[in-house]
């Protein structure tokens, strides 16, 4: 009976203990494992949802990005936040709707949609702010704070970071170019898209494990439209550099184009080389003609103004005509021979260009084949990684099974204990009922024998008074016999 009752009060603080609360990141790594595990959310019909997106956009306008919003506002924004991302589409960093220009409308912790821009010194001085976000094609994030200093000199804030899937509906979002800056490496954010349609999208940001005690925020994004995107473009001072393609696909495909355009401008460029070759050639050979037909028309006018000449005269001029045709016969000849040259030039240069057309085709090509090589080593890695969660999740799930039979066998034993502990204070009770009999007897017994003893004390005075009475009789009787 007591080790049955010991026994159950061990195991009462067990089931006592208050269940561990699971951290943000644990959570992200535990859906990461157990995802294929977690059943389907179920799907509601998208007026509901289209409802609930409305409220969101009428509550959330107009309230400087949560700035204005208040604590009424912010409970309601909340609540419907919460009801929407049950309509949350399933994979949604798969989705295309994740691409494009969002604007922030709202954030549950406003100064942390544009730094040190939304802190009240910072509003002062560049008023007129409006934070967006651009998510492009394969993993860009660019987040913008366009504003007007001293409310009339325009400016923007850019920062631009780079995406990693952790699963279907979380990534990790990080910024190289602060690697410098901040200790530790570049800043990484975990963020969990909540809801994704057409118009809107809300993400939630997990603050990391080193700060439990950091409460999580969500941000509610308005899609651009096309018109609103081509005024950003517009206004926009300089367009951002151009990115390395992503992707062994798009390199190949880059390095292609490349060798096309530079064969494709190595034949123009020659026949460019070619018509000025060619004008230079008629230009010297029209220079000798007119040079030529000048000293023939001067010749003419000569014979006509003078008449007829000697014979020394005739020959003089005959020499220097035919000293032009000679002239003309060469330049047209270092015409021909510098155009040939200039041929010979344009034909080295074009065979350059392809030869180095080659090259860069050669060395796009082979660092496609680099990034090939790194892909299926990051396939691999990442088959390896995945097999290992496989086998970390396998393994996790042995040992909740083994901890959940034990606990099974815990509360079996528990329950055998329990009803021999019934059993035990059945008897326990049978005992007790039979003791209390016992005392109720015994209790009937002291009160007879306290009313025999009462009975008893009477006697005993009855009979003090009767020895007394005869006592008083005795000396009575002995005086009168003394007197006698």
């Amino acid at each position: 009976m007591l080790s049955a009752a010991q026994s159950i009060a061990s195991r009462a603080p067990l089931a006592a203990q208050p269940r561990r609360v699971a951290q943000p990141r644990r959570a992200v790594q535990t859906q990461a494992l157990f995802g294929f595990l977690a059943p389907s959310k179920p799907k509601a019909g998208p007026n509901k949802a289209q409802e609930l997106v409305d409220q969101l956009l009428e509550l959330t306008d107009r309230t400087d990005g949560g700035l204005n919003a208040s604590p009424a506002k912010r409970e309601q924004i909340a609540a419907l936040v919460e009801e929407l991302e049950g309509f949350c589409p399933r994979n949604p960093l798969r989705s295309p709707l994740l691409y494009g220009d969002y604007e922030v409308l709202y954030a549950s912790k406003p100064q942390t949609a544009g730094g040190p821009f939304r802190s009240p010194l910072g509003r002062t001085v560049f008023p007129g702010q409006r934070a967006t976000q651009s998510i492009q094609e394969p993993n860009i994030c660019i987040n913008e704070v366009s504003y007007k200093t001293l409310g009339f000199v325009p400016g923007r804030a850019r920062q631009e970071g780079e995406i990693e899937p952790i699963n279907s509906n979380t990534f990790q979002l990080t910024f190289p170019e602060l690697d410098g800056k901040a200790k530790g490496g570049p800043p990484q954010r975990i963020i969990q898209i909540a809801y994704l349609d057409e118009r809107i999208r809300v993400a939630r940001a997990i603050p990391p494990e080193d700060r439990e005690d950091q409460e999580g925020s969500f941000y509610v994004f308005r899609r651009l439209v096309e018109e609103e995107a081509e005024e950003e473009e517009e206004e926009a001072p300089a367009p951002p550099p151009k990115r390395a393609p992503f992707g062994t696909r798009k390199i190949k495909a880059q390095a292609q184009e490349e060798a096309e355009e530079a064969a494709a401008a190595a034949p123009k460029r020659g026949g460019l080389l070619g018509t000025q070759l060619l004008g230079r050639k008629e230009g010297l050979a029209t220079m000798a003609e007119r040079r030529y037909a000048q000293q023939q028309g001067s010749r003419g006018t000569g014979s006509r103004a003078t008449g007829t000449q000697g014979r020394g005269g005739s020959q003089a001029t005959g020499t220097q005509a035919r000293k032009t045709r000679e002239e003309v016969a060469a330049e047209r000849a270092a015409a021909r021979a510098q155009q040939e040259e200039e041929r010979r030039r344009a034909r080295e240069a074009a065979e350059e260009e392809r030869r180095r057309a080659k090259e860069a085709a050669a060395e796009a090509k082979a660092a496609a084949e680099e990034e090939r090589r790194r892909a299926r080593e990051q396939q691999e890695a990442e088959r390896a990684r995945q097999a290992e969660l496989r086998e970390r999740a396998k393994e996790q799930l042995a040992q909740l099974q083994g901890e959940a039979g034990e606990a099974v066998d815990a509360a079996k034993e528990a329950a055998a204990a329990a009803k021999e502990a019934e059993k035990a204070a059945a008897e326990l009770l049978k005992e007790a009922s039979r003791a209390r009999l016992a005392i109720d007897q015994a209790a009937e017994a002291a009160a007879a024998a306290a009313e025999e003893a009462e009975n008893v004390k009477q006697q005993e005075k009855e009979a003090a008074v009767a020895v007394a009475e005869a006592r008083a009789v005795l000396k009575q009787l002995e005086t009168a016999a003394r007197r006698k």
